[in-house]
């Protein structure tokens, strides 16, 4: 890291502080190159690694998320556990959860031993577990906490660090209060924001209807980036038309998707050719399966059910789709269920031609 580098070459004590505060701008645009233009949002008990593996072999651009992983996860068990990502090409996100800046700190640590391009702080998610826990979307209400927190995970990091928000929490005021935020969270160095372009309420609403029941505010984003035009803005929630929404948010850094992904993954076979101009060949749906059914054969029995189930979305709209999804879940031998799978893929192409 930068911070090591200074060390080594005699920086300490003022010298250092007064580096880090006149180069962050540099460090942010270099920690900063890394394409955001497409994104698939972290989404619990379903961006694991298992399906980070699929999303690689669909597309080779799109950057990753973890699931949300507490800090004390980490700190606590075997890092290994939730911290391997050892077989995915793509640029991937750890996303942490947390409100105690010496556990985060210490969780960031840990994870830069692993390939990781960047580590984001969870602002963002509503549900009363998380809540109960005092992080996720309420520390919003704490800027001064969420500052202590982001200072001591990049005073060990050697990624960059970035935070996933809302427009706002309850009755906070998404305008005046929101810029003041950020504001506050860009001074402590955070260049990249991802942003859920909803407010998140907190009491009466579960995590399910706070993705939907809260009105979309597009507008709000806009005009983030335009008030800080210095900053990385990737805007989330409601994308489901690709193309269009490449149109639609050309002024932001980038767009984040959920549902839409991990709901039809095989629409990530355009992400490439849509937002990174690629012109290589996409894989197909078969090679794909040959290409899972060989990662699977690496896994444990539960790993290995975990990742089939993954699988699931990839037939959706296709003719014997239920027949695939009954195989993916039975306890057949896996050559027998790629065989099987493989056939039907076979018999859609010769249908539609």
């Amino acid at each position: 890291s930068f911070r090591a580098f200074l060390f080594k070459n005699g920086f300490n004590g003022f010298t250092l502080h007064y580096c880090f505060i006149c180069s962050w701008g540099f460090l942010g645009n270099l920690f900063s190159l890394m394409d955001r233009s497409f994104c698939i949002a972290p989404m619990m008990r379903r961006t694991d690694r298992h399906f980070r593996y699929l999303s690689s072999l669909l597309s080779k651009k799109t950057i990753l998320f973890t699931e949300m992983i507490h800090a004390n996860a980490i700190n606590r068990n075997e890092p290994e556990r939730f911290l391997n990502n050892s077989d995915i090409s793509n640029d991937t996100v750890l996303q942490v959860g947390g409100s105690c800046p010496k556990d985060l700190k210490k969780a960031t640590l840990i994870a830069n031993e692993y390939n990781y391009s960047e580590i984001n702080l969870n602002l963002g998610c509503p549900s009363s577990k998380v809540q109960s826990g005092n992080f996720g979307a309420v520390l919003m209400k704490d800027v001064n906490l969420v500052k202590n927190c982001l200072s001591e995970m990049m005073k060990v990091s050697s990624k960059e660090v970035s935070v996933k928000i809302r427009l706002g929490v309850d009755n906070s005021n998404i305008n005046e209060g929101l810029d003041d935020f950020i504001e506050e969270l860009y001074k402590a160095g955070v260049n990249t924001f991802y942003v859920h372009a909803r407010i998140a309420l907190l009491k009466g609403l579960d995590p399910k209807e706070n993705r939907s029941i809260p009105p979309l505010n597009y507008e709000r984003v806009f005009q983030i980036k335009k008030d800080f035009n210095h900053l990385n803005v990737i805007i989330n929630g409601g994308i489901e038309d690709f193309k269009m929404a490449k149109d639609k948010f050309k002024k932001l850094d980038g767009i984040m998707v959920g549902r839409a992904a991990y709901d039809l993954p095989f629409k990530l076979f355009d992400v490439d050719h849509i937002f990174y101009n690629s012109t290589e060949t996409n894989n197909s749906l078969i090679s794909v399966i040959d290409d899972m059914f060989e990662y699977i054969d690496t896994l444990d029995f539960k790993n290995a059910m975990k990742a089939k189930f993954h699988m699931l979305n990839l037939f959706k709209g296709l003719n014997n789709a239920k027949k695939s999804r009954l195989l993916l879940l039975s306890n057949e031998k896996n050559d027998k269920i790629k065989n099987e799978l493989k056939n039907i893929l076979v018999a859609n192409e010769n249908q539609a031609a």
